[in-house]
């Protein structure tokens, strides 16, 4: 009869520590984890013809986590460009999207590259008259 007290008391004594422990705190520490290791530093890279034009937009995705909910929001961060080959665009999220349309009706090549942190996630190329791409690029 003594060792089940003796249990009982030794469980008591290991799992009164728990109780002090802020759960929420330590839920919400893994939640931050989780979202800053998945977001990144995005590069766009377009390429193709010297001097084609092209017009579009890249949108980058952060999530946010409400602490008292825990309820996944986003916000889309939404960048319009218009400019000539080549040019670049670099800008953190945790997913991105890209879409761009040429600006010229013959048949020059317009290609464009998403990268994050220095790994390739998608690439498209059109030479079609006023083609568009569309790439994108996630956790």
């Amino acid at each position: 009869m003594k060792r089940p007290l003796l249990l009982i008391a030794i469980l008591a004594l290991l799992l009164l520590p728990i109780g002090c422990v802020d759960v929420k705190a330590m839920e919400q520490d893994v939640i931050d984890n989780i979202i800053q290791q998945a977001t990144g530093t995005y590069t766009i890279k377009v390429g193709g013809t010297t001097g084609v034009y092209f017009t579009g937009e890249y949108r980058g995705i952060i999530y946010d986590v409400d602490p008292d909910t825990y309820v996944i929001d986003y916000t889309w961060n939404e960048f319009p460009v218009e400019g000539q080959v080549p040019a670049e665009y670099t800008f953190e999220a945790m997913a991105a999207a890209v879409f761009f349309q040429k600006r010229t009706g013959d048949g020059t090549l317009l290609q464009v590259e998403i990268w994050k942190e220095g790994v390739l996630q998608d690439s498209a190329s059109t030479t079609n008259p006023w083609g568009a791409v569309f790439v994108a690029g996630g956790p």
